[in-house]
């Protein structure tokens, strides 16, 4: 696989925990999973950048 499909790969799983951890939110435990929720969602937009990098440079290019 490559580079790129890895993150895609990455990407589909980490928005796949995001609904998940959105589905199960209760009152009673909503910080502890809004903090995970941040830290999961932070990470997904990390991944969708590094995927987006190198189709900027060839378009640059």
């Amino acid at each position: 696989m490559t580079e790129s499909e890895h993150l895609r790969e990455e990407i589909t799983e980490l928005d796949a925990q995001i609904f998940r951890l959105k589905g199960s939110m209760n009152k009673a435990d909503n910080a502890v999973k809004l903090k995970k929720l941040e830290v999961i969602t932070r990470l997904r937009d990390r991944c969708k950048t590094a995927l987006q990098a190198p189709e900027r440079r060839s378009a640059a290019a």
